[in-house]
């Protein structure tokens, strides 16, 4: 929709000296310096990237913190949806598994996430919750505790194709983002677990490695899946942005 540009400028004659001092803030932070470095090419293109930077510049115009996992769930799907693809939200909040689904053709189940974690590595990427797993402390016996590892991986491989994960790391008054996608395929050695190996409280993969690409992180006390270590190598960077807070 074209902008009326005479017509915002009647608008702002009717505000009062707050609203309007309150409007040059988030015009000033909309204006603020940012720059963006976008890898691709890959199934995101330019103009996705373009689009989301609008939606980092508006939320720092109202925000002091990072861009969280709802807001950010929004502005994906949003930025998917202003390029004509079609957009499939899961139904609830509490959906297990993925997050999203965006056909452009090609058809893609997304997990998002978002974190603003401190102290947060450049080369390796952490997941602080991949999923729910109460077996974890009920499961006692070892064959229990392998096969449900077994099969909570499984169904994750059979409904979700991608990790979407936007990381914000603050600092000297700017804000990084890095835009990473992690694939479900880096979860195709879980199946040579032995029923010793699922045992472990961390358990590296490919079994065994000395080098693994990620490690599995058995939560006990919160009983859920973390996922620990996994090589920025083994992740695709879509790209990142930087922006003065």
């Amino acid at each position: 929709m074209p902008i009326n540009r005479e017509a915002l400028i009647a608008q702002m004659s009717g505000l009062s000296d707050q609203e309007l001092e309150a409007l040059a803030n988030i015009i000033e932070a909309l204006t603020a310096p940012i720059s963006a470095d976008w890898t691709g090419p890959g199934w995101l293109p330019l103009a996705w990237e373009a689009r989301f930077r609008s939606a980092l510049r508006i939320h720092h115009a109202i925000n002091a913190n990072p861009l969280g996992r709802e807001a950010f769930e929004d502005a994906f799907n949003t930025t998917c949806e202003s390029l004509g693809w079609r957009v499939y939200p899961a139904k609830s909040a509490t959906n297990r598994f993925y997050d999203t689904v965006v056909d452009n053709g090609v058809i893609r189940r997304l997990s998002l996430k978002a974190t603003a974690a401190q102290r947060m590595r450049e080369d390796v990427v952490h997941i602080s919750k991949l999923t729910e797993a109460a077996w974890i402390q009920d499961a006692r016996r070892k064959a229990d505790r392998h096969r449900k590892l077994l099969s909570v991986f499984a169904e994750y491989r059979d409904t979700t194709d991608a990790i979407v994960l936007l990381r914000a790391m603050q600092h000297s008054g700017a804000t990084r983002y890095q835009l990473l996608e992690i694939s479900t395929e880096l979860f195709a050695s879980v199946p040579d677990l032995t029923a010793e190996q699922s045992q472990a409280g961390t358990i590296p993969l490919p079994p065994g490695s000395s080098t693994p690409v990620l490690k599995i992180r058995l939560d006990r006390s919160d009983a859920k899946i973390t996922l620990t270590d996994i090589r920025l190598s083994a992740c695709t960077v879509h790209g990142t942005w930087e922006i003065t807070t």
